[in-house]
């Protein structure tokens, strides 16, 4: 879920305390927080849906529009992989896609985390000028004002409520023609060549909803004497290989200690959310607090919180 850079600083011991006791040393990590927009996608499948409302001009712009947008979200949150859904619904008349029910219904049906909706676009005046002699061909360019609605429901957020957006946008079309043409029949010709310039107003709306990048430090506890599964798992977590340090911090589970018990079941919470697993992380953190609170669970709680944006209740909370 997590994605943390290569390049991360390891501060050697935060307390130097005796050597049955527990000892520390914290691991610094850039994590994606939630974009500007207050959108958290990280960790989470998403699908864009637009609406058509059957004029093949409109349908054009909306769908490169859209895919655009899915393309920037790829490449912010799955490293380009074709993972974003896409789909379309018929702007019928009298239905409104964008009300709590109907995108909760979008989520049921695209069987997605997150469902952003790409409403009608609405177009100003376009306006053109004389086509311009490029070598054997005519340059033409065209300005489109338009305007469209975004909505965005998560299903994994607290707040249980769809989050709406307006942008403006005045965007450019140049493409090449074969012969002479007026502004009036640079007009009449300009919807065909619109994919490219609709397809780049969409990768800049969805920069919106780009991940911001932070420096986080987390800490991970050990005990000593080395030469042992705890100095493994350290060294582990020290070239963030958390897979490794899970399963070492595993085999010493078993152990009649209760405070070491809560240690290895903290340190695995940190493993299991930096392996993209923050409800299995919130998990281990009860049971780190069932076998011994600790006051640094606290400070983890509130990083998966900020990082995932996924509120946790036990089971059996009211």
């Amino acid at each position: 879920m997590k994605k943390a850079c290569n390049n991360f600083l390891v501060l050697w011991m935060l307390a130097m305390l005796a050597s049955c006791a527990p000892q520390a040393f914290y691991v610094s990590s850039q994590m994606r927080a939630p974009s500007q927009a207050g959108v958290n996608l990280a960790g989470k499948s998403v699908a864009v849906v637009y609406q058509t409302d059957g004029s093949s001009a409109d349908t054009l712009f909306t769908a490169c529009f859209a895919n655009g947008f899915a393309n920037k979200l790829e490449e912010d949150y799955f490293d380009s992989r074709q993972e974003v859904g896409f789909f379309t619904v018929p702007a019928s008349e009298g239905a409104d896609y964008a009300c709590k029910d109907s995108m909760v219904s979008l989520v049921m049906q695209t069987g997605k985390d997150v469902v952003f909706l790409i409403g009608t676009p609405v177009f100003g005046e376009l306006e053109a000028d004389d086509a311009v002699a490029a070598g054997d061909v005519f340059r033409a360019s065209v300005k489109v004002p338009f305007s469209a609605d975004l909505h965005a429901y998560d299903s994994m957020n607290s707040a249980d409520k769809v989050f709406d957006f307006r942008g403006e946008k005045t965007i450019t079309s140049t493409f090449l023609l074969d012969k002479a043409c007026d502004s009036k029949e640079v007009l009449d010709s300009a919807w065909v060549y619109m994919d490219t310039a609709a397809q780049n107003a969409g990768v800049q709306a969805a920069g919106h909803f780009s991940p911001v990048w932070k420096e986080e430090n987390f800490l991970v506890v050990y005990y000593e004497p080395a030469k042992n599964a705890w100095t493994k798992a350290s060294e582990c977590a020290w070239k963030f290989d958390w897979k490794g340090a899970v399963e070492n911090w595993m085999t010493l589970l078993d152990t009649g200690n209760a405070e070491k018990k809560s240690c290895l079941c903290y340190n695995i919470a940190l493993g299991c959310f930096m392996l993209g697993q923050p409800v299995l992380a919130y998990e281990w953190l009860d049971q780190s607090d069932s076998e011994k609170p600790l006051s640094i669970s606290k400070g983890l709680r509130k990083q998966i919180f900020e990082y995932s944006g996924i509120q946790y209740k036990k089971a059996d909370s009211k």
